[in-house]
């Protein structure tokens, strides 16, 4: 389920002044977030209202096209370019043309393929796999990111070149910790759609699940605040939803790994690996992010990270 974008604060009220600005060009848009903040969803409503808004929404899944597919899902193929290329195969790009082509996780992308798509967003040509005809684009870039990644570029991994062509205009989307005076209408908005779906009555909240909501401190944002709402009206038949029909974790992240250690007699190293994956989400899987959370250097995280994956 996909919520509208609801706000009162004053952090979201800046984000969608700068969103009613860029929709009236083409420029491209680089938005970043933690995870669930509804990144994509802003991505979508800038190419709606924009001049592009009739034409294609076409989404590029950074992080999930495996490496040695990226080009012929991005660029398309030429008969021939393969064995079980038999014709030529139009990519996403050429499906965007006269639209907007969304990067989803485009800090996902390794070095080589960077520099592929940096042609493209810097020259708007490119050739289909396998051939030499030279293709011209016509379509508008918006990207997505988590949040932190300008510490990730330049020596740290992410080209600078293409960081600064994708970033013409920078949204950053606040954490739902950061915009409390959102969580209300959120919820309220939500708890309507979700009545709609399932029947049985609009529903509200109790004054004890309002307090729950606000005091809850939201690791996976709207997209956590949408699973808490669903959960609370599918597992009960109550008119008013409770603070207990929520089955909101209680304490932080930290918190909830300490108890489990204790009950569970963890060793220091189980601890650790845990804690350095919750601090990992809580950065939007941003590394550089968290080791500065962590109070370590990018490289003793990644060693870490290589050692608990044995």
């Amino acid at each position: 389920m996909e919520s509208a974008i609801v706000y009162r604060s004053v952090a979201m009220s800046k984000v969608m002044a700068l969103v009613d600005r860029v929709v009236a060009t083409d420029a491209s848009v680089l938005i970043t977030g933690e995870s669930g903040t509804g990144k994509n969803l802003l991505a979508e409503r800038i190419h709606r209202l924009g001049s592009r808004g009739k034409g294609p929404f076409v989404v590029v899944p950074c992080a999930n096209i495996p490496a040695d597919l990226f080009e012929s899902e991005l660029f398309g193929v030429e008969a021939g370019a393969h064995t079980e290329a038999d014709s030529r195969r139009p990519g996403k790009l050429e499906g965007a043309s006269g639209g907007t082509v969304y990067l989803d996780g485009v800090d996902r992308l390794g070095s080589p393929l960077q520099a592929k798509l940096l042609r493209v967003v810097q020259e708007k040509r490119f050739e289909r796999l396998g051939g030499t005809e030279t293709v011209s684009l016509d379509v508008r870039f918006i990207s997505s990111a988590s949040d932190g990644l300008e510490a990730d570029v330049g020596a740290a991994g992410f080209r600078e070149d293409l960081y600064y062509r994708l970033n013409v205009v920078h949204l950053r989307l606040p954490p739902l910790r950061e915009r409390g005076e959102d969580i209300g209408p959120l919820a309220s908005h939500i708890l309507r759609q979700l009545s709609a779906r399932y029947g049985g009555g609009q529903r509200r909240l109790g004054a004890d699940a309002r307090q729950a909501l606000r005091s809850y401190r939201w690791p996976g944002n709207v997209r956590e605040l949408e699973n808490a709402l669903e959960t609370a009206v599918i597992g009960s038949s109550d008119e008013e939803i409770s603070a207990a029909a929520l089955r909101l974790p209680r304490g932080s992240p930290a918190e909830r790994a300490l108890r489990e250690a204790l009950d569970k007699k963890w060793s220091l190293q189980t601890l650790e690996e845990t804690y350095i994956r919750e601090v990992l989400k809580a950065a939007g899987g941003n590394k550089s992010r968290a080791a500065a959370m962590l109070g370590i250097n990018r490289k003793t995280l990644l060693q870490k990270l290589r050692r608990s994956a044995r």
